[in-house]
């Protein structure tokens, strides 16, 4: 059994793996937190086959502490729901993920970088072509309204911009810089094609981040560029595309009657600021844990007697807050938010300062932007709140770190520190 874990075959484990998740993730039907799964109990049999040479840092120890925030924020309101797993969920799904990563710190050494970038460049690729071909055919041959490939519509609008910017992340010092241009386009359409309006409104703000982080080497003209071939895109996806002529009429529509104060003749828009009030009003009630879910709907009912909410609202399940921040303060209080800046915000700053450091260090960017797509996706809808989502940003988080640790260490010359 010991040859199943040596290393080679553990670095091509881990590679496929990751290629498979990329694949899968949302050009198929098939669930990515699978793969996921599989490798998770492969990393716990790894790191039992080396415990010898196993070394754990005070690093790494943090690192798995963010990972399990998520879950710890959730015992408190996990036991005062009488038990109800639904909270532990997605806290579960993201510690899974640490085996992987004290795996990954253990296995890689720089030498494997290019390889792995390999692995990962075509599976976005993929990825992304496969996904837009399937929108495509939702929307142009069946005639949908709009794309949701085999996702919720919002879902793949999210993902769908998460993959594009991870391919876009990876153009600079990469072989294939067409291929992943194409792959970043292919996924913003499908973003496109979701009407998504959260997930949309993310491409140019990830745009002009990436565009600020590359700045140095692609120089105002292609920064200009880039910008006029968006707007471009944006204005011939406005002439040429009703569903989006539709989406865009519709949100003006809304806004403007939030505007006036009629927020219930805005049923989307609207209906999102009435979650965030009544996610505030369950904060307000218990800040400490939040409300249980049942807690939250008798509380939304109440306010709806009042007054203070419309019908809508009770049509929303558990109260959903549609909102990653709203979310975690209803049910989960303080400790929710804490954990919350544990798994999102601190990530974000480590990736920054680590590429403030060495601007070589592609996959520093590459993790930064990641995250912080997923904090603006966290506006509008609990990006890290869904299953398949959870298992997907806390497994590219830890291998997106670890590739980044590896490179600092092999460009410094310090050492790969095992564990």
């Amino acid at each position: 059994m010991s040859g199943v874990f040596v290393r080679d075959r553990a670095l091509m484990v881990n590679q496929w793996a990751l290629w498979l998740v990329l694949v899968t993730l949302i050009a198929t039907p098939l669930r990515s937190q699978a793969v996921v799964a599989v490798l998770m109990l492969y990393a716990i049999g790894y790191l039992v086959a080396h415990r010898a040479t196993l070394r754990v840092t005070r690093f790494d120890w943090a690192v798995v502490g963010l990972l399990s925030l998520l879950l710890l924020s959730r015992v408190p309101i996990f036991v005062i729901d009488d038990y109800s797993s639904r909270y532990l969920s997605p806290g579960f799904h993201m510690i899974a993920v640490a085996p992987i990563y004290l795996m990954l710190r253990h296995l890689l050494v720089p030498v494997d970088l290019r390889h792995v970038r390999g692995f990962m460049e075509w599976g976005l690729i993929i990825g992304t072509l496969g996904a837009l071909a399937v929108a495509l055919y939702q929307t142009q041959v069946l005639g949908a309204y709009r794309a949701d490939g085999f996702l919720f519509s919002i879902n793949l609008g999210y993902l769908s911009c998460a993959m594009a910017f991870l391919a876009a992340s990876l153009i600079r010092g990469s072989h294939r810089k067409t291929w992943l241009l194409i792959a970043a386009l292919a996924g913003a359409i499908t973003c496109l094609l979701t009407l998504a309006r959260g997930a949309i409104l993310a491409v140019p703000l990830l745009l002009i981040l990436l565009l600020l982080l590359n700045a140095d080497r692609l120089g105002w003209k292609a920064i200009t560029a880039s910008f006029v071939a968006l707007v471009s895109l944006a204005l011939v996806s406005y002439a040429t595309l009703p569903a989006v002529e539709r989406r865009v009429d519709y949100s003006i529509a809304e806004f403007t009657n939030i505007a006036q104060g009629d927020i219930g003749a805005a049923v989307s828009s609207g209906g999102r600021l009435q979650l965030w009030a009544a996610a505030s009003d369950a904060f307000m009630e218990r800040p400490l844990v939040g409300l249980t879910y049942d807690e939250r709907e008798a509380r939304i009912a109440e306010l709806v007697e009042q007054g203070v909410l419309t019908d809508w609202v009770l049509g929303v399940g558990r109260g959903h807050a549609h909102s990653q921040y709203f979310e975690m303060a209803a049910t989960g209080g303080v400790l929710g938010l804490l954990a919350l800046l544990g798994y999102l915000v601190a990530p974000g700053i480590y990736h920054w300062r680590l590429y403030r450091r060495d601007r070589s260090n592609a996959w520093a960017q590459v993790a930064l932007v990641f995250t912080v797509g997923f904090a603006i996706y966290g506006l509008t809808e609990a990006a890290i709140h869904h299953e398949m989502m959870t298992t997907f940003y806390a497994y590219m988080q830890v291998m997106l770190l670890a590739l980044a640790l590896c490179h600092r260490y092999g460009a410094v010359g310090v050492p790969e520190r095992r564990g």
